[in-house]
């Protein structure tokens, strides 16, 4: 955690140390796909509830939040959407 001084905490201590985040990129969709994806992490972070989401390669979803991204329509009627996953410690 960065403080407002310049200094960091770096220590942790207790469960939970290991939260992963994933930088996702949704590349070429279509426009209909991408306001699909804005819609749903919209609605949570209206409200910061997470979502389950299973990284690739695992067998085990997660608890997640995405804390921002971003939309771009690069191609007429296809989109990118640029997020961060940050895993949560809930249940």
């Amino acid at each position: 955690m960065q403080l407002g001084d310049g200094y960091q905490v770096r220590l942790r201590y207790g469960l939970n140390q290991n939260m992963k985040v994933w930088t996702l990129t949704f590349q070429n969709i279509s426009e209909a796909d991408s306001d699909t994806i804005e819609t749903f992490l919209d609605a949570r972070a209206d409200d910061g509830a997470s979502f389950d989401w299973q990284p690739p390669g695992s067998s085990t979803s997660y608890k997640w939040v995405c804390p921002s991204w971003t939309k771009s329509i690069p191609y007429a009627n296809l989109a990118t959407i640029n997020a961060t996953f940050e895993q949560v410690p809930e249940p």
